[in-house]
């Protein structure tokens, strides 16, 4: 019998909070306060202000004053703070401010109107990042150029784009909607204008390869090491396995029971992963193969990969890439997992539900999870390692996750976990559907439904 989850607490500070430092420190008012709530499932809420005024001893620090049950402490000029509640038992926790936002690289059709964003991913090397709309649009803008000029695929896919991913190189593409396509799409940053001509203008870019196989939309999708060969999942309840180079379809996976897939993760199966033979369930599937099958020659890099997909029944099945056998498929089910990671370094897997519960797994005995946590009800819409420094106490690993109810945050998985390292604000409430770790050690990035990019940094120590 699985035990109830964790609930952990939620603390939430008023988005705009640094402007308002910033008018106390420039003058242009004496004194503000803004608003900070902390909430924990089952107790009761506290509803707070902190007030913010000049020091009479040192005219260039602002004091925080809290009121109403909560604290803050902040450097405004290296811009950390935290937050504490103690009759919810909330200890002093970062709050991280996004260290930069980006835009929609297009303009506004109306000042009250943003495009959502449903797929986001950064390049390995962190010089840009790509966004995909639900017109099928997707965009590729640099990360480090602010006045380089957006690449766009203007609604390649015929509906909403499901995933975008960067190949090993940060020059290629993968993406995939829900008109059940695959594309490749080059992604070569665009030169920054010349004073002497100056332009805003998108560069337009177009599929160089169309993979098509999947009967529903495809929901996630994966790179194989350097990428000559890569996965995708959908509703269809199939993985499908393409050759790059040739835009050939190399094998068909099928779940168990036939369970449309909702997320994957893959990568090198880690040292003494958990391997075992299909359950009864997954050993009646027609389409994962009974006996190890042999690698199809246009395979690259498959044999010491496994990948993991997360299920609309609420269940978790991991496959044999080597092998194409299916490993494991846990037990139960429930509310459906819409986010699934893997971190093969640190042997864990972690899964999201849409109903805010976060499962934590050794893949070497995935039989219970080490941990189960939750916050509220709200979807977890995407998950990230991300490691963290060895100052951190004896924690190695944490967990980015991104919530429905615009809260994002970092948590605490293991050993001693779970406990809230970081909230990551910012949003206004709005959904963030995607979050990613960066190349830069202590980066996080967002993504969501009120279309701004948001990049964090200085993660790594937290404690």
């Amino acid at each position: 019998m699985s035990q109830p989850p964790i609930i952990l607490p939620v603390s939430t500070v008023q988005n705009d909070f640094e402007s308002l430092i910033t008018d106390v420190k420039d003058g242009i008012v004496p004194e503000e306060t803004f608003w900070v709530s902390c909430y924990k499932t089952g107790e009761e809420s506290v509803h707070g202000k902190v007030r913010l005024a000049l020091s009479e001893q040192d005219r260039d620090l602002v004091e925080y004053g809290g009121h109403g049950g909560v604290t803050l402490t902040g450097n405004d000029t290296k811009r950390e703070y935290t937050v504490a509640c103690p009759s919810l038992g909330i200890p002093p926790t970062k709050v991280a401010v996004p260290a930069r936002t980006y835009a929609d690289p297009l303009p506004q059709v109306r000042p009250d109107v943003y495009r959502k964003i449903s797929a986001f991913d950064v390049a390995p090397d962190g010089s840009q990042f790509a966004t995909g709309y639900d017109d099928g649009s997707i965009y590729i803008a640099s990360a480090t150029s602010p006045t380089a000029p957006p690449s766009l695929a203007r609604r390649v896919h015929l509906s909403s784009v499901t995933s975008v991913r960067f190949f090993p190189s940060s020059r290629v593409l993968l993406s995939a909607g829900a008109d059940f396509a695959l594309h490749i799409l080059p992604a070569e940053p665009p030169a920054a204008p010349s004073a002497s001509a100056p332009s805003s203008d998108p560069v337009r870019i177009a599929p160089v390869r169309t993979l098509k196989g999947h009967t529903r939309a495809v929901t996630a999708t994966a790179i194989i090491a350097r990428g000559r060969s890569v996965l995708s999942g959908a509703k269809d309840a199939t993985l499908r396995l393409w050759d790059v180079s040739a835009g050939a379809q190399l094998r068909i996976l099928g779940t168990a029971g036939w369970r449309p897939v909702l997320a994957l993760a893959a990568g090198v199966r880690g040292e003494g992963a958990f391997v075992a033979p299909p359950d009864g369930d997954a050993a009646a599937d027609t389409a994962t193969a009974a006996e190890p099958v042999a690698p199809d020659p246009r395979e690259v890099e498959t044999a010491d990969k496994v990948v993991f997909a997360a299920l609309a029944d609420g269940t978790f099945q991991a496959f044999d890439l080597g092998t194409k056998l299916s490993v494991f498929h846990s037990r139960g089910g429930g509310a459906a997992l819409h986010s699934i990671a893997y971190s093969p370094d640190h042997n864990l897997v972690a899964t999201g539900s849409s109903v805010g519960i976060v499962d934590v797994y050794d893949t070497r005995s995935l039989d219970r999870p080490l941990l189960t946590f939750q916050r509220n009800e709200a979807c977890v819409e995407d998950l990230a390692f991300i490691p963290l420094s060895p100052s951190a106490g004896n924690t190695e690993v944490g967990l980015a996750i991104a919530t429905e109810d615009g809260l994002p945050f970092v948590a605490n998985v293991r050993p001693e976990g779970p406990s809230v390292l970081a909230e990551l604000v910012g949003t206004d409430c709005d959904a963030v559907r995607s979050v990613k770790v960066g190349s830069t050690p202590g980066t996080v990035w967002t993504a969501g439904d009120d279309g701004v990019v948001r990049r964090y940094e200085g993660l790594k120590a937290l404690s």
